[in-house]
């Protein structure tokens, strides 16, 4: 396969062979050279699966097609291509889209050292603009109204004749009579490749022209030029626009960038170095066996992803503002490579509930920042404002005053927030918190909360809280700071070395109280913290699903809060026990069929996991779930849904014994 790509690539002309749309030729021919140059690492990297083979047949024959239309500008006929000049534009832009469509659905097959290579290649493509060059085109807009001019019902004069035919010849150079001569050469083979139709008798037409004005086209001598010139030409100007992205007046900033993809992030997650990614290119690096950050090399300790949803909102107030939008990569690739066999075998680790949970900004520290600290902390009043505990010997007053202070400056400071000492403050703000309890100063606790809400999310003091501290933030879960205290809860949820501090600290029989309020803006965090800490086993078994399941199912009856509850029991159905329990929870299953309606495809897969969870254990539990008539939805999955909802229809319908199968 490879010889095949070298032969396409060692045959293109040289752009200086080109006669028509040379600047077009030329980039396509560098496109194809970059492509070629990675086909070798492909090969050797891709799985001999049929969407690899047929994805790299994607590449090779687009190279082919690239060469032939190249070999076409440097041979046919200059007036015939500045006449298909169009034509020509719409093939190349066509021929690019083809080439980073089979490198996209190759990245995701291959190791992501190549990929990342293939990413930098995507870049490239992404980058080009195909366009006519202005010359070209009024030669293809001149050739055009001489065609006019020739339609039934107009009038061709001899005049408009010539003028027309020679402002094509000047534009094109063929200002000679040996120029003349070569272009009757181009028209005379052309024509014995072309069948009867209309582009031969414009050929002839060409001929006939060339031949009737030859002697004032070499002469390079036209007649009331401007006059011509400045006429209306008949035939529409080209528009096209090749960048399918809209261009904008600047790059988009370099921490909106992936470092694995180098694109915008659609879902950006930090990881344990503290270094933030897009969650699909860092679980496939994850998913490949290594234990390391790709961008610092740092060993990781474990393989959270932790959602960055600040920076997630910076991106889409920026795409808002410059008109971008961005595909989620997961939804392109699906797009891309329409196949099961890959699919799940690749992307199924994909499936979490993301969405839930908050965001972390866990920034890491670079060199240049710890330079720049020294600078700071010889300063005397940075030591002053940060690097103090709360003096619980002052009055009371003074204390708040200090809380509310440091609160303020490093909430409107990120900068502070990396090099702020939390080592002693946490612990003094876990005392200023309970005194605060003890006196119902419900002021104090807020701005205690805060203080500690920004702690944890920006300066990183997660590892310095003690079990006072958790167990503190639960009783407040109970309070009139509860809003405070649940952002604080969700914040911890998120990291898996929290979890179970979070349970072992009175804090889930508040949460489920929370669930029984009919007050959203509290339910929606509740929630969300239960999701975080239902997906790891060991805390699960410390929730008590015979408790919760009804409350979900309950729960679920309102839309806004339905996606939440499907997503934490497709974390419970992992236990059998807890299949029991859904199967057994009144109207649970039914909910569970109803979420199989949803237009959002995520609430489809939840769904039809916990469906294939149970039809998979259960004959009578198959029944339960037939009896709510999922035959509709599934096949309306398998239609519309994307490629992972459309495999687990297909194996639900298996298991239901759909005769159809």
């Amino acid at each position: 396969m490879g010889t095949d790509v070298t032969e396409a690539v060692k045959k293109l002309p040289s752009p200086c062979d080109i006669k028509v749309h040379s600047v077009m030729c030329t980039k396509l021919i560098k496109l194809v050279d970059r492509v070629y140059k990675i086909i070798p690492e492909i090969e050797a990297k891709m799985p001999r699966c049929s969407t690899g083979i047929d994805s790299l047949c994607l590449l090779i024959g687009s190279i082919d097609k690239a060469k032939s239309l190249v070999q076409e500008c440097r041979e046919s006929s200059k007036l015939y291509l500045a006449l298909s000049g169009k034509t020509v534009l719409s093939k190349c832009i066509k021929l690019k889209d083809s080439l980073e469509k089979g490198l996209s659905q190759i990245q995701m097959m291959v190791p992501m050292t190549l990929a990342k290579k293939i990413f930098e290649i995507i870049e490239e493509l992404s980058r080009v603009k195909f366009s006519l060059n202005p010359s070209e085109e009024e030669a293809g807009k001149a050739v055009r109204s001489l065609f006019e001019g020739y339609k039934p019902g107009n009038r061709s004069d001899k005049e408009s004749e010539s003028k027309w035919i020679q402002i094509a010849a000047q534009k094109l150079q063929i200002t000679s009579h040996k120029a003349i001569l070569l272009e009757q050469r181009s028209i005379k083979k052309l024509l014995e490749q072309l069948d009867e139709g209309n582009n031969k008798k414009r050929l002839l037409l060409f001929s006939h022209l060339l031949k009737k004005y030859e002697k004032s086209i070499a002469s390079g001598h036209i007649e009331n030029d401007n006059n011509v010139q400045n006429q209306d030409y008949k035939s529409q100007t080209v528009d096209f626009h090749v960048d399918h992205e809209k261009d904008i007046s600047g790059s988009p900033p370099e921490e909106f960038k992936c470092s694995i993809s180098l694109k915008l992030m659609y879902d950006p997650v930090v990881i344990d170095s503290g270094e933030t990614f897009e969650r699909m290119w860092i679980q496939k690096w994850l998913d490949e066996g290594n234990d390391t950050c790709p961008k610092t090399k740092r060993k990781l300790s474990n393989h959270l992803l932790i959602p960055n949803t600040d920076l997630k909102d910076q991106i889409a107030k920026w795409c808002e503002t410059n008109g971008i939008t961005i595909l989620d990569p997961f939804i392109q690739f699906s797009n891309d490579v329409n196949t099961w066999e890959y699919s799940t075998s690749s992307v199924n680790s994909l499936s979490s509930m993301y969405s839930l949970q908050l965001p972390v900004d866990y920034s890491s520290v670079s060199l240049s920042s710890l330079e720049s600290s020294r600078v700071v902390e010889d300063t005397p009043e940075f030591d002053d404002d940060l690097s103090k505990e709360i003096d619980d010997a002052l009055p009371w007053e003074f204390q708040c005053k200090f809380v509310e202070d440091l609160m303020t400056r490093l909430e409107n400071d990120d900068q502070a927030c990396k090099f702020i000492s939390c080592e002693n403050l946490v612990g003094s703000l876990v005392r200023f918190l309970k005194a605060a309890r003890e006196t119902n100063d419900v002021k104090a606790q807020r701005i205690g909360c805060l203080l500690l809400l920004i702690l944890v999310t920006k300066c990183r003091s997660i590892k310095y809280l003690s079990k006072d501290a958790y167990q503190i933030i639960a009783k407040f879960l109970e309070s009139e700071v509860i809003e405070e205290a649940l952002a604080i809860t969700e914040e911890l949820s998120a990291c898996q070395s929290c979890q179970f501090e979070i349970a072992s600290s009175g804090s889930l029989p508040n949460i489920f109280k929370i669930l029984d309020t009919r007050i959203k803006e509290t339910q929606i965090p509740a929630l969300k913290i239960l999701y975080n800490l239902t997906s790891t086993r060991s805390i699960r078994s410390l929730i008590v699903s015979s408790d919760l399941i009804p409350k979900l199912v309950t729960l679920s009856e309102d839309d806004s809060l339905s996606r939440y509850c499907i997503a934490i029991l497709t974390n419970l159905c992992g236990n059998q026990d807890n299949k029991n329990i859904i199967a057994e929870t009144s109207g649970c299953i039914s909910f569970v069929a109803k979420a199989l309606e949803s237009e959002n495809c995520k609430e489809q897969e939840h769904a039809l996991e916990i469906l294939l969870s149970l039809c998979s254990q259960s004959i009578q539990y198959c029944r339960l779930v037939m009896d709510e008539d999922v035959f509709t939805s599934l096949a309306l999955i398998i239609i519309n849904g994307n490629d992972k909802g459309k495999a687990k229809a297909h194996e639900m319908l298996r298991l239901l014994g759909d005769p159809e199968l």
